[in-house]
């Protein structure tokens, strides 16, 4: 489907009341790739209940509600059950929601080619006639139009919009309104402010191994940056505006911030984590430096230098390019280190299909995925996968 297909299909959804949406990557779970038994596509339950408060019973064992559902992307439709599995409330252990119905695997919700891909989700309807409308994203230009509308849509953090009203659960490294400092509510906090008080916040981090803490890190920094940003601009939004030009004007603050954060979070939190391992810039790694035709990997081990000194033997270069999603960007990498085989790629993306990784390995890509994350992919895959932790040993023995 073309990019105006897709602007025409977030138009008309405009014009509709009260119309919510849930934007997500889909991960392996979702398309099935992992070998595991969860049927459906994973939505959040504040979402679902939101959309759909007559599916909290919590008497019933699996609740379910009927939707009609289309994935405009790909015109496909299918009669679909939001399910709430809440067998932690009657002896087990599972307390989640799904969308499950889909058509098998004619639907493109279920193509393994499409993990990692973005998918929008939008719900509206009179509570008598509920329905769902997809959107699943195949083309680079289409997840771009979705996230200038949207805000980047991480793997692993889904986009809800418009945001609940109530305030955000307080519980990991979310503040409250009230405990805001004043001076982020009169002037935003940049994204390294936002980071600084982030790793400030749990400090017990850094006793964790780098694949974890880095996962944990940037959670909290999420965490910390969606109840700020709820507490400068939710105010704004209830108290209302008076034209259109004005609505539009903070909503694309709020999307230039979202950009902002997660433009370099993950370098950021990388670089962060370099140090603690005592890997140091500019003597073990030197940062987004020109290899040839400008250029320029994210990271390139030991140096700029011996990587331009043919005389330095290839085998002890490294690079690592970051990347929080795959899809078709992994072969950006391609070009930016010609001495350097195999390149290393350090992705968030919860999975790939078998094929995607083939084609990968065979480029000479080698995936760098923190560990807790592997079990996204397939069984079949999972051993050929670096995690940080033995990436960054491995960085350190070249400098031995």
């Amino acid at each position: 489907m073309s990019v105006d297909a897709l602007r025409r299909f977030l138009d008309l959804l405009a014009d509709e009341p009260n119309v919510r949406w849930w934007l997500k990557r889909l991960s392996a779970n979702d398309t099935q790739q992992t070998g595991g038994h969860q049927a459906g596509v994973y939505v959040p339950k504040d979402v679902i209940f939101n959309v759909l408060p007559e599916l909290k019973r919590e008497s019933e064992h699996n609740p379910r509600e009927h939707l009609d559902a289309t994935i405009e992307s790909h015109n496909h439709t299918s009669a679909v059950q939001a399910i709430w599995y809440n067998n932690r409330l009657h002896g087990g252990t599972r307390n989640e929601t799904r969308i499950t119905g889909w058509g098998g695997r004619i639907s493109p919700l279920l193509d393994p080619d499409l993990t990692g891909a973005a998918a929008l989700f939008a719900f509206g309807g009179a509570s008598d006639d509920r329905w769902c409308r997809v959107w699943v994203c195949e083309t680079e230009d289409e997840t771009n139009l979705a996230e200038e509308r949207f805000g980047a849509i991480d793997p692993g953090h889904g986009l809800t919009f418009p945001p609940p009203r109530q305030e955000l659960s307080v519980g990991g490294c979310g503040l409250s309104d009230a405990d805001v400092p004043p001076e982020w509510i009169a002037a935003f906090p940049s994204p390294s402010d936002i980071l600084e008080r982030s790793w400030a916040m749990r400090p017990q981090f850094s006793a964790l191994g780098p694949d974890r803490r880095l996962l944990k890190r940037r959670d909290c920094e999420y965490e910390l940056f969606q109840s700020v940003e709820r507490a400068v601009w939710l105010p704004q939004v209830s108290a209302g505006f008076t034209s259109l030009n004005a609505f539009l004007g903070v909503a694309q603050t709020i999307l230039q911030r979202r950009r902002s954060r997660s433009g370099r979070s993950l370098e950021q939190q990388l670089l962060r984590i370099f140090a603690e391992e005592m890997l140091i810039e500019n003597t073990h790694f030197d940062v987004q430096v020109e290899t040839e035709r400008g250029n320029r990997p994210d990271f390139l081990f030991p140096s700029e230098t011996v990587y331009h000194d043919d005389s330095f033997d290839h085998r002890k270069l490294r690079m690592l390019a970051v990347k929080t999603t795959l899809r078709d960007r992994w072969r950006q990498v391609l070009e930016e280190a010609n001495r350097i085989s195999p390149k290393h790629l350090l992705t968030l993306q919860e999975g790939v299909s078998e094929a995607q990784f083939k084609q990968m390995r065979e480029a000479g890509i080698v995936l760098v995925v923190p560990q807790p994350l592997q079990m996204h992919y397939p069984k079949s895959v999972r051993a050929e996968l670096q995690s940080l932790d033995s990436f960054i040993a491995e960085a350190i023995s070249l400098s031995a």
